[in-house]
């Protein structure tokens, strides 16, 4: 099995360059590294993973050297950003895919993210290879658990901190002890870096002003404040006793497409295990919100989105200060008719499956759901 040492040699071969431009990689690679060894994968994804990771270490010395040979696409700073999180499946791809529609926010797509290089251009994206390719990708994709249109708005987390070796949580069935360390470790220098990678996505493409979306930034509020102090958050919310369901079956198909089937945890042991780590979470992003400002954030339930969609996004504008256009508007009445619920097949599960309930769950967010009316 490939070693940190071993990661990084291949991708110094493939590149022929040397700097990472973070002088604690190593320290991370090696606590991946050693956390893939131990993670329940089938031998196919175990070498797909390993093979990936060289790919994001070889982008990551590319896009260290891009700023070295370019240095000036540092110069336009990020503006906002505005963030949406939340806990995952309250409805935060709905609500960036319909705010992506205003034009004056710039957003990441997954063909971008995972391969920034060279920068976009606004004039020949259309026909960017890496768009064509993602398109053709997704039209084979089941749409049911996970809208994804490749050319809307993707979770950077997702795109981004592979070139940092810290996002191996979501899809693979890493030990407990890796994820008590992601939850501990310093995220400054990755949003350090994050930052630096969306100027250089915008140097070419612009508008500057950036919509960020993906759920576990709710453990890194004032990381993600400490390197971006003009920016406004959104957070979504929705009944718990349906999220942590959800995200239980959500993990356990993904972690099924690459486990060994017979060593993966138990179905029933996903939903405890969720409930704890996103009430952590939740945990976390509260006290951030306490620290920085009540003001930095507005609230939208999922249930609103769903019921009264443009009265929503009205009330969510006029609390972020900012002007909601006709246009905008006559976009989003477009999307919610294409996109209307069950528009693309449904996402069946129970608590029970995951080993909860929904008496459970709601006990242990009983203060959560009073404050925020779910």
């Amino acid at each position: 099995m490939l070693d940190a040492a071993e990661a990084i040699a291949l991708a110094r071969k493939e590149t022929g360059l040397e700097s990472f431009g973070d002088d604690d990689l190593l320290r991370r690679l090696t606590n991946t590294m050693e956390g893939i060894h131990r993670a329940p994968l089938n031998p196919e994804a175990r070498e797909g993973l390993e093979k990936q990771i060289v790919g994001e270490l070889a982008m990551r010395l590319r896009i260290e050297d891009y700023i070295a040979r370019n240095p000036e696409v540092l110069d336009a700073k990020v503006e906002g950003p505005l963030l949406v999180t939340g806990f995952p499946r309250t409805g935060t791809t709905a609500t960036v895919s319909m705010l992506a529609l205003d034009k004056q926010f710039r957003f990441l797509r997954a063909w971008e993210g995972k391969s920034p290089l060279p920068p976009p251009q606004i004039d020949t994206e259309q026909d960017d290879p890496r768009a064509v390719a993602a398109r053709q990708a997704a039209s084979m994709m089941d749409q049911s658990i996970h809208l994804s249109d490749p050319d809307g708005p993707e979770e950077d987390l997702a795109m981004m901190s592979g070139f940092d070796v810290r996002n191996y949580l979501g899809m693979y069935p890493m030990p407990d002890d890796f994820i008590e360390a992601w939850i501990a470790e310093d995220f400054r220098p990755f949003y350090a870096f994050h930052s630096k990678l969306l100027r250089i996505l915008h140097s070419r493409r612009p508008p500057r002003r950036w919509l960020i979306k993906a759920p576990p930034h709710i453990f890194r509020i004032e990381e993600f404040f400490a390197e971006y102090p003009d920016a406004r958050v959104i957070m979504t919310h929705r009944n718990p006793a349906q999220v942590i369901a959800s995200d239980a079956s959500f993990r356990y198909y993904l972690n099924s497409t690459v486990g060994d089937v017979s060593k993966l945890p138990a179905k029933e042991t996903y939903g405890p295990r969720l409930l704890d780590f996103w009430m952590r979470g939740l945990e976390r992003a509260l006290e951030a919100r306490k620290r920085i400002g009540e003001d930095r954030f507005v609230d939208v339930r999922n249930a609103d989105v769903i019921s009264q969609p443009i009265a929503t996004f009205e009330r969510t504008y006029a609390a972020l200060g900012m002007d909601f256009t006709d246009e905008t508007r006559t976009a989003i009445e477009a999307y919610l008719d294409h996109n209307r619920q069950g528009a693309h097949g449904s996402h069946d599960y129970t608590a029970e499956e995951y080993g909860l309930t929904d008496a459970m769950v709601r006990e242990r967010f009983a203060e959560y759901c009073e404050r925020f009316g779910v």
